[in-house]
């Protein structure tokens, strides 16, 4: 028998990141927010990344995602939150805007750090949102889609705030996709 969409439990995962190449540069905050199918969201988790050292002026783009060393220090460390990761992924797909991203720093840092880390069959909403929009008509930005979609509380750079509207966008575009069975999910996945 089908798993039914509305059943389906997703981690819907931001990184904010000191810069763009997973090769060179570091998670700085971790969103995870567990939501099933219907749009129902079960857990929300959010998270500094603590290091033994930061080298001055590796906060990145410190004017765009607003993180300070002393957030940094409330944190807990990548491997914490990698766990943290692997837990619920026990139980629930992970999904991403822009997945690539996202899962390229995450598989860097468990590199990095020693840590098994398996994600299978991620999802990836700017994908999908793009598929949608086959004459490219609109952007496919988060804040341009949230809006699309009549999701105006849309803050800006927050691992956690931009976790939650993508786990408020994914039902409106699986419902677009006309996607109700674990096994379009398994369609759409990235491969």
């Amino acid at each position: 028998m089908s798993e039914t969409l509305a059943s389906m439990r997703f981690a819907v995962v931001d990184t904010e990141t000191t810069g763009l190449s997973p090769a060179t540069c570091s998670v700085l905050q971790l969103g995870i927010v567990i939501v099933r199918g219907d749009g129902t969201i079960e857990n929300q988790f959010s998270t500094y990344i603590k290091r033994r050292f930061w080298k001055p002026g590796r906060l990145g783009a410190h004017h765009i995602h607003g993180i300070t060393r002393r957030q940094l220090r409330t944190g807990i460390s990548i491997h914490e939150a990698l766990d943290r990761l692997h837990t619920e992924l026990k139980t629930a797909t992970f999904v991403a805007h822009n997945a690539k991203f996202d899962l390229g720093f995450l598989r860097a840092e468990a590199q990095r750090c020693g840590h098994p880390l398996v994600i299978n069959n991620p999802i990836c909403t700017l994908t999908l949102s793009r598929s949608l929009d086959p004459s490219k008509a609109h952007p496919h930005n988060l804040r341009q889609l949230a809006i699309r979609y009549g999701i105006t509380d849309v803050p800006n750079h927050d691992a956690l705030a931009d976790a939650v509207v993508t786990a408020r966008l994914l039902p409106i575009l699986l419902a677009q996709a006309n996607i109700t069975s674990a096994e379009q999910i398994a369609s759409i996945a990235l491969k």
